[in-house]
């Protein structure tokens, strides 16, 4: 399966903020150091009674500084990338970082060695240190990466041994030991391996996130396509509950939405100018419906039939639907004069009840539906706007649920309704 660009870009961004932290902890890591030998020199020349003083190893400072100061810019620099241009640095820049930093922090352990010469804490430090740079280079998600910086730092390894052991005065059993040429030429293969073992997390780590990512995808691609089926709202919750959407008794709007005479004008048109037409239309629809937390449950060829209330809970579905059909007839009489549209003019019909809500059918095929009274009748409202040649009908219950101040409506009277027992107070908006 193909990746977009836009997950692309994410794991690229993923990539940038792991580097960004594995400059921060070598940064940090320069920076308690230099206090760390700052405190020792302290305390050793003043448990140090005689009167020659230990001196301050100025150079070891001054490249624990320069440390500190690279990594603070390239922790900087990438901080700025992610910013400004969200783009990843140039893949020779890593190799060249791994070298600068073994380079530094063999020169670094090479001083120290040397001025703390009698001790075998530098050996300790030596080896933590090169396994540390080892496996923060696992951060870079880059196996070529980790193979390089464990190479980098073996040979490092081998050479400082090879020149220190020069300096060695006493021979020791641990500094015959430390410096036995096998044991050092093992140590440095296991840095090496080490490299290895840093590139398999490495690999094993990005290939885990780019199965994360294909599956994310995937389910996104799902989802996009489920959602344009139904309404994006239905398919979050049938999502969220495993497509098991239970009965529910809910107090909804429901507006139904029609085209007067369409089909005359489906008659006159080409196929194609009629889609572009009903998708324009259905595109200002669903816009405004959206904007007042309905959704639209389903098309209707030139029409549709929207509800307030479910599955998302709304405060006051009667006035939201109010709201949104006097918004969309403006909208569509402004498209109207401004010539993207041809003339025509709707029907709308708003009541609101109780309606049961869920999932109606079988384990094999199912759909989320609202049934009720309270649907029968908005359709039959929906229709009567050829009776009054209205194009906003409402019945009193909306009305009066809506609580709306100052709406301007004009009293229709009662209106007996196509398969109903009783009369229904209509209302015109429009």
């Amino acid at each position: 399966m193909k990746i977009t660009a836009a997950f692309t870009k994410q794991f690229e961004w993923e990539t940038l903020q792991s580097e960004k932290l594995r400059a921060a902890i070598l940064a940090c890591y320069a920076f308690f150091t230099f206090i760390y030998v700052l405190c020792i020199n302290l305390i050793i020349n003043n448990q140090n009674r005689s009167i020659d003083k230990f001196p301050l190893p100025v150079l070891l400072l001054f490249f624990l500084f320069i440390l500190f100061i690279y990594e603070f810019i390239t922790n900087r620099v990438l901080s700025y990338r992610i910013k400004k241009y969200d783009q990843g640095i140039h893949p020779h820049f890593k190799y060249i970082t791994a070298l600068i930093e073994v380079i530094l922090i063999t020169a670094m352990l090479y001083l120290y060695s040397v001025y703390f010469k009698n001790s075998s804490l530098s050996d300790v430090i030596l080896l933590s240190l090169y396994y540390l740079l080892v496996f923060l280079s696992s951060f870079y998600l880059d196996k070529m990466i980790c193979v390089a910086t464990g190479g980098i730092a073996a040979i490092a390894y081998t050479i400082l041994h090879i020149i220190d052991k020069q300096n060695i005065n006493n021979n020791s059993l641990m500094e015959e030991l430390m410096y036995n040429k096998y044991f050092v030429y093992s140590t440095g293969a296991l840095l090496l391996l080490s490299g290895v073992a840093a590139a398999f997390m490495a690999n094993q780590l990005k290939n885990g996130i780019m199965r994360s990512i294909e599956l994310v995808e995937d389910e996104n691609k799902l989802f996009n396509l489920f959602s344009r089926q139904i309404s994006k709202e239905v398919a979050v919750e049938l999502l969220d509950n495993d497509g098991k959407m239970p009965s529910e008794l809910r107090f909804v709007s429901v507006m139904f939405i029609d085209i007067r005479d369409f089909t005359m004008y489906a008659e006159t048109q080409e196929p194609v100018d009629i889609v572009k037409f009903q998708n324009a239309y259905f595109g200002v629809v669903t816009e405004v419906v959206h904007k007042y937390e309905g959704i639209v449950n389903q098309f209707l060829g030139d029409g549709c039939m929207v509800t307030f209330g479910a599955p998302l809970h709304v405060d006051n579905p009667a006035a939201n639907a109010i709201k949104a059909a006097l918004e969309i007839k403006e909208k569509l009489d402004n498209e109207i004069r401004k010539g993207n549209m041809h003339l025509f003019r709707i029907g709308i019909g708003i009541h609101c009840g109780n309606a049961v809500t869920g999932n109606i059918g079988t384990t094999v095929k199912s759909e989320y539906s609202i049934t009720g009274g309270v649907v029968i009748l908005a359709a039959r409202i929906e229709s009567e706007n050829k009776v009054y040649h209205s194009q906003i009908l409402i019945s009193k219950d909306a009305l009066e649920h809506s609580g709306i101040k100052d709406l301007q409506v004009e009293p229709m009277g009662a209106s007996s309704l196509k398969g109903w027992s009783h009369t229904v107070d209509l209302y015109k908006l429009a």
